[in-house]
């Protein structure tokens, strides 16, 4: 799995902020979750964030955002991914984690699985 450790950095230090999360290395991403569910994460070079499906289709308008890809073509309705352009600086960066966190922590609590 080949992921930004930079941007992964930038985003541990922003979850932190926002009160932590859990990582998890998953979809070929590394991911990051609150209350048992991903809230966003690092694909390649871009921020994966999960807004839900109405609010990713909205933001699919907005410049440097894309669809999620997973393997086999799929698309989650519920992410987007963001390009390194438009998170160079802390404030861009945190205000989509912030996004992908208020939908996260809006959705029931997951059980801990055992291992």
């Amino acid at each position: 799995m080949a992921y930004d450790w930079l941007l992964a950095t930038r985003v541990r230090i922003a979850l932190e902020g926002m009160g932590g999360g859990a990582e998890q290395p998953m979809m070929g991403a590394l991911c990051f979750l609150r209350r048992g569910h991903i809230c966003c994460g690092v694909t390649g070079d871009r921020l994966m964030v999960r807004l839900g499906a109405e609010a990713a289709k909205a933001a699919l308008q907005g410049p440097h955002v894309m669809p999620l890809g997973i393997g086999g073509g799929r698309a989650p309705k519920s992410f987007v991914t963001i390009a390194p352009e438009a998170v160079l600086d802390d404030a861009q960066l945190g205000a989509w984690i912030a996004r992908g966190v208020a939908f996260a922590d809006g959705l029931p609590e997951k059980p801990q699985r055992r291992k």
